[in-house]
């Protein structure tokens, strides 16, 4: 896989476009994510797709940022990538965890822009009562660190009765444990912030919403509630946890199939 780098919307970006000649599938990433996220995925996904996928602002080798961000920035980003890339055809936008949250805006925003919205165990926001701790661990992350949280949030974020491969896990928990803490916690606020109700129900693209049976943050009853607005979703249970593109690829990409463009 090659990558490359862009300016767009005013940040640096690192991207990585597969060039297939079909329609294009623009893949966002979860928190504490990046691009590679989707490498398990992106090999099991039909050959021909133009797989387009990239470090969000604040993420992986794209810009750092500090403070907060802003939700509709990060959607603009994704515009501003497909705009560099000369694609004007709507695409399939697949959004994981907080990526689902940026894929919601971007397809709110730019209705012509996106033929179909796949929400991957979708973070939609935080509940009013849990924003104060949620802010506090913020603030901790940008402190102190990543690795100073780990022993509370990985167990979660990765169910260890999912892991197949022990090199797997430790491969993805040292992605997570390198990712920049900055910019996690400025993501983060920009979560905590959202309000992402108004964009749910506008969406006229068809959508499917899958939530992990495993997943402690998104839980599947949480998940159906909070998308039941939305106009045509299809709503499914997975085997899976929070992060289902990187623990259990296979079982997201069977889910794909049918949603996917050939």
């Amino acid at each position: 896989m090659e990558t490359d780098w862009v300016a767009v919307n005013g940040a640096a970006c690192r991207y990585a476009d597969s060039g297939g000649g079909g329609q294009a599938v623009l893949l966002i990433h979860e928190l504490a994510g990046s691009l590679n996220s989707w490498d398990g995925l992106v090999a099991l996904l039909p050959k021909g797709l133009r797989v387009i996928r990239y470090d969000m602002r604040g993420a992986g080798m794209s810009e750092k940022v500090s403070g907060a961000l802003d939700i509709d920035t990060l959607a603009e980003d994704a515009a501003a990538l497909l705009d560099h890339l000369a694609i004007k055809a709507p695409v399939t936008v697949v959004g994981a965890a907080v990526g689902a949250a940026i894929a919601t805006r971007f397809a709110a925003r730019h209705p012509a822009r996106c033929a179909r919205l796949v929400l991957v165990a979708p973070a939609l926001g935080i509940p009013p009562e849990r924003k104060p701790i949620a802010s506090e661990l913020c603030d901790r992350i940008d402190r102190d660190g990543l690795r100073q949280v780990a022993e509370a949030v990985l167990p979660k974020a990765f169910p260890e009765e999912l892991w197949a491969d022990g090199r797997e896990k430790a491969r993805a928990v040292a992605r997570w444990l390198g990712a920049d803490p900055q910019g996690y916690a400025a993501a983060y606020r920009m979560l905590i912030a959202a309000n992402l109700a108004e964009d749910l129900a506008s969406i006229d693209a068809p959508a499917l919403v899958l939530a992990g049976r495993h997943d402690p943050f998104g839980t599947p009853e949480i998940v159906d509630q909070r998308t039941l607005t939305m106009k045509r979703r299809t709503f499914r249970v997975l085997d899976g946890g929070h992060f289902l593109a990187v623990q259990s690829p296979a079982i997201l990409a069977e889910a794909l199939r049918d949603v996917l463009p050939a």
